[in-house]
C-alpha cells in the first residue's frame, strides 16, 4: 500500500501498551503499525526492509522485534516468505474514556 492510500489520522496507544515494561518504544510502534491496519480488517504486509527504514533500525532488530511481539502473544504472521512479512493483531482494545487520572500542568497564567 502507497503512503498516499492509507487514510491514516494517528495512533491511539492503549495503555496497556503504552505501560508495558516487556518490549521497547521500537516494538512498540511496530506493534501499533500492524494493529492499525489487521484491526480495522485490512491485510498488513510489510517487508523487513520497509520496517527498518520506517523506525529507522537494522533489519535484524525488525526481525527481533517481530520475535519480541510474537513470544509475547501480541502478533501471528499469517504468511512469510523471506521477504515481505504478513502480521496481524491478537490484541483487542475496547476504548473506554472512564475516569481520566489526573494530569498536572506546570501552567502558569500569562505564560504561553
Amino acid at each position: 500500500m502507497k503512503p498516499e492510500e492509507r487514510n491514516f489520522q494517528g495512533i491511539w496507544i492503549p495503555r496497556a501498551i503504552y505501560l508495558n515494561t516487556e518490549v521497547n518504544w521500537y516494538a512498540k510502534i511496530l506493534f501499533l503499525e500492524i494493529h492499525s491496519f489487521t484491526d480495522n480488517g485490512m491485510e498488513c504486509y510489510m517487508s523487513n526492509k520497509y520496517i527498518a527504514s520506517f523506525l529507522h533500525i537494522s533489519e535484524r532488530q525488525v526481525s527481533r522485534y517481530v520475535s519480541q511481539l510474537k513470544s509475547l502473544g501480541w502478533i501471528e504472521e499469517t504468511s512469510f516468505n523471506g521477504r515481505k512479512r504478513f502480521p496481524r493483531s491478537l490484541l483487542h482494545f475496547g476504548y473506554d474514556p472512564g475516569d481520566p487520572d489526573m494530569t498536572i500542568l506546570a501552567w502558569k497564567p500569562g505564560h504561553y
